[in-house]
């Protein structure tokens, strides 16, 4: 039966990474059909708030979705015609800046070794010999070789020198038969210019005409959608597309107010840059430069380097020294940190639910799948998987592997610090969360649930008892080391006669003693709570106590195990005469709680907590409302204690492992 149900289990990981195969082939080869699908979402996206709120204020849908598309064509049509003549601009003025350029170059290469002075002579030749070409293409003189001549365009290609050889094929020296095929076909070239010219242009008609539908009908595709992937479960379906559809319009206006923000601050800067700095008083192309920038940075990490080198190598090539380039530099690094820290944080709010590793190996996988496209679209494809994960638990990988809260509890992460022998890291965890969460909430979410981890791996044969004893010994001295507010209680090895007295006993393991250290260190304001000092039988530890008469008595069980022993305990310490009231604090979720804790009743308990903060709060609740041992029937009735039968096996005595004093010291 069991290698049937793991046979299963091999076939569904098989089939569920051959159904991932299938997908990412089917996005890559469909890629012509899947790309202007995804581009017109993105659109849609993007402008669904702007016809949202015209809706709102009374616009119909369809007038709302034509002007808010119109708006946009605007816009666009503007920026690519801006662009365009900016771009005119620079390739005219491009020769102009050929010498600043090189002298530059030359004066790095001077500054390298032997390498440097041979790419030095190297560019001299070069220049050398594009100075001689044009020089002979304006004069009319002959280049002095073949080569010279090709290159300038003097002669036809059926000109041959009269010193080379003829390609014939006839020859040693030239044993292969050369030809040149003259184009003839002008229309196969037209053919191929018009199809590299249209088909950008009509990837671009495809994606408009997509997104004005999907503006249109974007209520009739979402209930569609909807029907379809829910299979009933309507609520999780509409939380995960308005959770996706919520964070990518969110992710898109913010990168679109901050983009375009950084495109005309840049703007501005350079203009002022090219107005004080320069000899001619203005900076080539700074419009160019400013769209180039917003529009690049949409692209993820790659972006904004490529948007910061172009400014960067027009400030190299035409400016002579290096203080535009300085100026240019300090510009882009204050507005880069500026972006980062200040304008995106503010804008974006809730982040996009991304981790920064996975956005580059988003941007990676969706490049190397789409292409360009697909590293523009690579963030928000992510955030649909990681609401995905979220929400469909077959798919809880993608929001494990690629969501920015990662989803492992704070005591596995300490566990996990403690396993890899780091006290530091784990240390740190311990101070932050306690910083920010308090030191209740540390004990119950962190060191109670990793003590309790500790226990189960050794019981399961996981860990030895040399690497159990050091990571409980790891453990106390982290305890220890708690920050200085929670310390006080330990500075001092004797009970503080302002304080009340409360003893603590563990049930069945030593490990038991470390929260009892955390109940020190946790209400040292409030008593004092004090171990026993000896390994002794139920009756010595009763005894002891009787005799110390306390305010409270509290006994700690870390199952598993140890609910017997607890009883027995608490039984014995009842038959020495002890009255006051004993708290059984056992750690833990019990389905049955109830019968749990009539047992613990039955057996002379006041009380019983399952949680770190409960037992501190229910300590100092009864020594708020303490009084003398003839009056604890304020306090809670102490029901009278039978004799131990035979059908709970509690005849014989149990031995507990007494408690040393828990100190500052690591515990053993």
């Amino acid at each position: 039966m069991s290698s049937r149900k793991s046979d299963l289990a091999t076939i569904a990981v098989v089939a569920q990474l051959l159904a991932v195969v299938l997908v990412v082939a089917a996005l890559y080869f469909a890629r012509d059909v899947f790309i202007p699908l995804a581009l017109a979402l993105l659109l849609s996206f993007l402008l669904s708030p702007i016809v949202n709120r015209l809706q709102r204020d009374g616009v119909p849908n369809v007038v709302a979705v034509v002007m808010t598309a119109s708006l946009a064509f605007v816009l666009l049509a503007g920026g690519l015609t801006l662009l365009g003549r900016e771009l005119s601009g620079l390739v005219s003025d491009l020769p102009r800046h050929k010498d600043e350029l090189v002298a530059k170059a030359r004066s790095v290469s001077g500054m390298t070794s032997d390498v440097g002075g041979s790419l030095d002579d190297l560019a001299d030749e070069v220049t050398e010999a594009m100075e001689e070409g044009g020089k002979a293409k304006i004069e009319g003189t002959p280049p002095r070789n073949i080569l010279q001549r090709w290159t300038s365009g003097l002669i036809p290609a059926t000109e041959t020198d009269p010193t080379e050889t003829s390609h014939d094929g006839t020859t040693a020296e030239s044993p292969l038969f050369v030809q040149e095929v003259k184009d003839d076909l002008p229309l196969a070239s037209w053919a191929t210019t018009a199809g590299t010219v249209l088909g950008p242009l009509a990837t671009a008609g495809l994606v408009s005409v997509f997104a004005l539908f999907m503006l249109i009908h974007r209520d009739d595709l979402r209930d569609r959608i909807i029907a379809v992937i829910s299979h009933g479960n309507y609520v999780t379906t509409t939380e995960a597309l308005d959770e996706a559809a919520g964070r990518i319009s969110r992710y898109l206006l913010a990168q679109t107010i901050v983009n375009t923000s950084y495109g005309f601050v840049l703007t501005i800067g350079l203009a002022v840059i090219g107005a004080t700095l320069t000899p001619d008083g203005s900076f080539p192309n700074v419009i160019l430069w400013g769209v180039l920038a917003a529009c690049l940075r949409f692209v993820p990490y790659i972006g904004p380097v490529v948007a910061a080198a172009f400014p960067l190598a027009m400030a190299i090539s035409v400016f002579p020294g290096y203080t535009v380039v300085l100026a240019v530099s300090v510009l882009i690094i204050t507005m880069e940190l500026l972006s980062n820290n200040l304008l995106e944080p503010w804008l974006y709010g809730a982040s996009t639910g991304i981790s920064a590793v996975a956005v580059v190996v988003a941007a990676v996988f969706w490049s190397w799948l789409w292409g360009p496209m697909g590293l523009l679209l690579s963030t928000p494809l992510t955030v649909c998987l990681v609401v995905l994960g979220r929400y469909v638990p077959r798919f809880k990988i993608l929001a494990t592997l690629l969501g920015e809260d990662v989803r492992i509890k704070a005591s596995l992460r300490f566990y996990q610090r403690l396993l890899a022998n780091d006290s530091h890291r784990a240390a740190e965890m311990l101070r932050q969360h306690v910083n920010d969460k308090g030191f209740d909430a540390t004990c119950d979410e962190i060191l109670v649930p990793a003590i309790k981890r500790i226990r189960s791996d050794h019981d399961l044969n996981q860990l030895s008892d040399a690497d159990a004893d050091r990571l409980l010994a790891m453990s106390g001295g982290l305890i220890s080391d708690l920050p200085e507010r929670f310390d006080e209680a330990t500075e001092s090895d004797h009970p503080r006669p302002d304080l009340p007295q409360v003893i603590g006993c563990v049930s069945h393991h030593f490990s038991e003693a470390l929260v009892l250290n955390l109940l020190r260190i946790g209400g040292g304001e409030q008593f004092q709570l004090d171990g026993m000092d000896e390994d002794g039988l139920p009756e010595q530890v009763g005894r002891q106590i009787a005799e110390a008469d306390p305010a409270l008595v509290v006994i700690v069980i870390l199952p598993k195990g140890g609910f017997a022993q607890a009883r027995y305990l608490c039984r014995s310490i009842r038959r020495e005469g002890y009255a006051r009231p004993i708290v059984m604090c056992c750690l833990g979720r019990f389905k049955n709680h109830d019968k749990l804790f009539v047992r613990f009743r039955k057996a002379g308990a006041t009380g019983m907590t399952t949680s770190f903060s409960r037992t501190r709060s229910k300590i100092e609740s009864f020594l708020k409302r303490r009084g003398p041992a003839s009056q604890t029937s304020g306090i809670g009735d102490v029901p009278r204690v039978p004799k131990p039968s035979s059908q709970e096996n509690e005849n014989e005595p149990v031995r507990v492992r007494g408690i040393p004093r828990v100190s500052n010291e690591t515990v053993p």
